[in-house]
């Protein structure tokens, strides 16, 4: 016959089970815990201490949030009353000279002529006047169709449909890809490989010569359509402050 199970249990203490078991008064917590949630005895909602006073100094005493120093906006959106202006205006003479005969080859003559007058000068290189050249049309064509908006005549059928739009947004009616566009930007490549050849790789006039092309090319990118780059400092917003510090301070440091 097996003997017995004999199974001893301790009793528990009276202590550790009222310590477990009692609730923490208020003001002890407090002392300890600040900012700790505090339990209603009554019921299980949570009362939390009043941070007021303290949200207030923090925006009294806190810097100004300053926003970001590039803004982009975007200029000739599809409004009715924009696509109206536009189709009302019917063909844009502004642009249409763009696909007219002889329009394309009139760069490469620009250029020739250019390149002519340039030489001309006493004492001047080729690998300098191939530079002086490509600078200057990319100086032009930026200018040209990047920087001015509008139309240089104003009609009573335009009604300020194209006041905010450059040349080369007006082009096809700001299509992309279309045969124009492409000839307009094989250009400036062409004529960058020429001057990077007669230049012998030349690291200034290299440099030069494709801070220039990017410069011009840039603007011309599909996903660029219609922006614009405000680069200058924004007035600081008061009514949003950065706070001083970004976490309450810690118990300890309170009790000190």
């Amino acid at each position: 016959m097996p003997p017995p199970v004999v199974t001893l249990t301790a009793p528990q203490s009276p202590t550790r089970a009222r310590s477990v078991s009692q609730p923490i008064r208020e003001d002890v917590a407090t002392d300890f815990y600040p900012h700790a949630p505090l339990r209603s005895h009554s019921s299980n909602s949570i009362l939390r201490t009043s941070t007021a006073g303290t949200g207030s100094e923090a925006r009294g005493k806190g810097r100004a949030r300053s926003s970001s120093l590039v803004t982009v906006t975007e200029v000739g959106g599809d409004e009715p009353e924009n696509v109206v202006d536009r189709l009302g205006v019917g063909s844009n003479e502004n642009a249409a000279w763009v696909n007219a005969p002889g329009a394309w080859g009139i760069h490469i003559v620009l250029i020739l002529l250019a390149k002519i007058l340039v030489d001309a000068i006493p004492g001047m290189t080729q690998d300098v006047g191939w530079t002086v050249v490509n600078l200057g049309y990319m100086a032009a064509s930026f200018l040209m169709f990047h920087h001015v908006t509008g139309v240089p005549f104003e009609t009573m059928t335009a009604a300020g449909a194209y006041d905010d739009l450059t040349l080369w947004e007006q082009i096809d009616s700001g299509a992309q890809y279309t045969p124009a566009k492409k000839w307009l930007t094989s250009v400036p490549i062409g004529l960058f490989l020429i001057s990077t050849h007669y230049t012998k790789y030349d690291y200034t006039l290299f440099a030069l010569n494709f801070a220039a092309l990017v410069f011009v090319l840039f603007p011309k990118l599909p996903i660029l359509h219609r922006l614009r780059f405000h680069f200058h400092p924004t007035s600081y917003n008061s009514d949003a402050p950065t706070p001083i510090t970004s976490r309450p301070p810690s118990p300890m440091s309170k009790r000190k």
